[in-house]
């Protein structure tokens, strides 16, 4: 089978030869060049496919496919500003200003959020304003041309929209903001949470009407985080856009790594068809053996089982070989495996485990 295949396979209900592989090389990848540690093999679109090939891994993070485009209206005007490793964004509408903050931190080379948009229930009224002037056109091209340059050795990655509370807690207003105004505003932010679903509903039937088969819920959820939240306003979103994907005939994964516990039975329940970047221990909070009863179901995919901390000291070839047939023992006889980085592989990682990955699944596949 191809790398293509492989990843395709369990959700289509087939038994691959052997699981796909799939890591996240998107952190170590820009951060290896920016250090000027890159191999030139390796530099350019066509070097970070090669590097894919060279380990094993099945292509899918970092060549996008989105099948829809959003832009806003004349109405809004936007702006981004760089200097110094700091990058300030802001937005203007009818309805007010908006402006957030990022900091780039050489260590870990990596941005991070200091200072959301949203800080204060005010505010809402503007992201709402902001969300009613964006529009979606499909865009069905950039999925095929990204398609067409994997070929055989992956399948892009297509997004969908973040569900709304997601994108409150990640994108516009931080975690600690929002568990504040879901206390103390509940009406701004039911109101909010509805003015999101409802603008990027034509996204979604974009999205359905488009060439990808495996859709991709990048929501970036942990159970510590969302488990309390999603009956109430997660739930209902989830599973109105489930039905109109499914009865499109696609098939859907979401984003979920730390710990999964009071999430993945919630997540298989309202029917996503494969959790990906689950995270077991000794990073997450539940053992391999522990995932597939949890999960409730035989049929979703689960995806992941390597912790992106393994990647770094004080693990090995060894022990990551030792991991990695543990996952495969538990879960692969099923067929609804999918191994993968959970979530990222790090700067500080040995990249050549990928490698030691790939061989010890095909060494299982064959024994």
């Amino acid at each position: 089978m191809t790398q293509r295949e492989r990843l395709l396979a369990p959700f289509r209900g087939e038994k691959p030869d052997r699981p796909a592989w799939v890591a996240d090389l998107g952190y170590w990848f820009p951060a290896m060049k920016a250090m000027g540690r890159l191999d030139e093999r390796y530099r350019g679109p066509e070097g970070y496919d090669r590097l894919h090939r060279d380990l094993g891994v099945c292509m899918y993070y970092g060549r996008g496919g989105s099948t829809c485009a959003g832009r806003y209206d004349g109405n809004v005007e936007a702006g981004t500003t760089e200097e110094g490793g700091v990058r300030e964004r802001w937005w203007r509408t009818p309805a007010g200003e908006l402006s957030d903050r990022w900091e780039f931190i050489p260590e870990a080379h990596c941005w991070a959020h200091v200072r959301y948009a949203v800080k204060r229930v005010e505010e809402l009224r503007v992201l709402q304003d902001l969300f009613s002037r964006m529009s979606y056109e499909p865009a069905p091209e950039n999925y095929v041309r990204a398609s067409e340059a994997i070929g055989d050795d992956g399948l892009p990655i297509s997004a969908v929209p973040r569900g709304p509370l997601a994108a409150l807690m990640t994108d516009w207003a931080g975690v600690v903001t929002t568990c504040y105004l879901i206390a103390d505003e509940p009406a701004a932010i039911e109101d909010t949470l509805a003015t999101i679903e409802e603008a990027t509903e034509p996204a979604f039937e974009a999205i359905a009407a488009g060439p990808a088969e495996l859709l991709h819920w990048c929501d970036n959820l942990d159970s510590n985080t969302y488990t309390s939240y999603f009956d109430r306003y997660m739930r209902d979103c989830y599973a109105r856009r489930l039905e109109l994907l499914h009865a499109a005939g696609k098939r859907v994964a979401t984003h979920l790594d730390g710990f999964v516990r009071g999430l993945l039975p919630r997540l298989v329940e309202v029917g996503f068809d494969g959790i990906e970047s689950i995270t077991p221990a000794p990073v997450g909070d539940v053992e391999i053996e522990e995932l597939r009863a949890l999960c409730g179901s035989a049929e979703t995919v689960i995806w992941g089982g390597i912790p992106g901390a393994m990647f770094a000291r004080p693990w090995n070839a060894d022990s990551m070989r030792a991991h990695t047939i543990r996952l495969l023992d538990e879960l692969a006889p099923g067929g609804r495996l999918v191994v993968g980085s959970a979530d990222q592989v790090p700067p500080d990682g040995d990249i050549e485990l990928c490698r030691a990955i790939a061989d010890t699944i095909e060494e299982w596949g064959t024994a």
